[in-house]
């Protein structure tokens, strides 16, 4: 997992509500997390539409696991810690529940490649090409 995947998650939550606020919205996310510049040639907001939303749950859910992760000892429960994955401790706990949400994180993140490219040429500039600043 580089930086660019997470600016892609990143990008993957934004995008659907950038999507209700407009084109030049879309088209400043796209510059500012992917890097990418337009071509000129015609937006498709109904494709960009379907494919931010295609993308948005994997997006949730990579930001959820990250989330939860970082703060999973403030919930920690004590009594019922025996019945944890990797319980009783705390520290076996977080490792176990650690390696999990990776198992789902990085796949989710490697699914938002294709997925955030070709939503953000459509919503904002066609075929679109990493700028080079």
């Amino acid at each position: 997992m580089t930086i660019q995947d997470w600016k892609r998650s990143l990008y993957a939550l934004l995008a659907l509500p950038a999507y209700a606020a407009g084109p030049q919205a879309r088209r400043w996310l796209a510059a500012r997390l992917l890097g990418l510049t337009g071509s000129g040639s015609p937006p498709r907001p109904l494709a960009a539409g379907g494919l931010a939303l295609l993308a948005w749950p994997f997006a949730v859910l990579t930001w959820f696991l990250v989330w939860r992760i970082a703060t999973y000892g403030l919930f920690w429960d004590p009594a019922g810690a025996g019945s944890s994955w990797g319980g009783p401790s705390l520290i076996g706990a977080w490792i176990v529940h650690f390696f999990c949400a990776l198992g789902m994180a990085v796949p989710a993140m490697w699914l938002l490649r294709p997925l955030t490219t070709a939503q953000a040429a459509a919503a904002s500039m066609g075929e679109t090409r990493r700028s080079t600043t």
